[in-house]
């Protein structure tokens, strides 16, 4: 039996997106110190949490893009992802509300300044997540109509 064209696309589009979060994540934890400055340049947070979030974020992001590509939790890290995405996207906006000239440290390894084109990005990915999401909701909630269909009345 030929699986569905939109299951197979939705698979790839979680591997996809939890494969971007794997590799941000490593990044992340092996320049840790350089992510530190990055979140320190926002200046949104008392120093002391700084190194907190330095330390486990990336370690979170890693997790989840791992769970989410194997197919594990799937929802759970949907929801966990898209979270720190909007966060991020939140962080953006401040800093750029304040006028802060910052590098959004996106990238890590290329200074590439807050601005539209980050924000839109990081956008894009808020919606991705939602929209994986949304569509895991939409299975699961059919899931039992299926079942029910499927079964032969007594």
């Amino acid at each position: 039996m030929r699986p569905e064209f939109p299951a197979i696309l939705r698979r790839l589009l979680e591997i996809i997106f939890g494969a971007l979060f794997c590799y941000a994540g490593y990044l992340k934890l092996l320049h840790t110190d350089e992510f530190a400055e990055a979140v320190l340049a926002y200046q949104l947070l008392p120093p002391g949490l700084v190194g907190v979030v330095a330390a486990v974020l990336p370690g979170l992001e890693l997790a989840a893009g791992i769970f989410l590509a194997l197919g594990f939790k799937r929802r759970s890290c949907l929801m966990l992802l898209g979270f720190l995405s909007g966060i991020f996207l939140l962080a953006m906006f401040v800093t750029l509300a304040r006028g802060l000239k910052i590098d959004c440290g996106c990238g890590l390894f290329f200074s590439r300044q807050v601005g539209l084109a980050p924000i839109l990005e990081d956008g894009l990915i808020v919606f991705w997540a939602a929209g994986l999401y949304y569509w895991e909701l939409m299975l699961a909630a059919a899931a039992p109509a299926l079942a029910a269909a499927a079964r032969p009345d007594s």
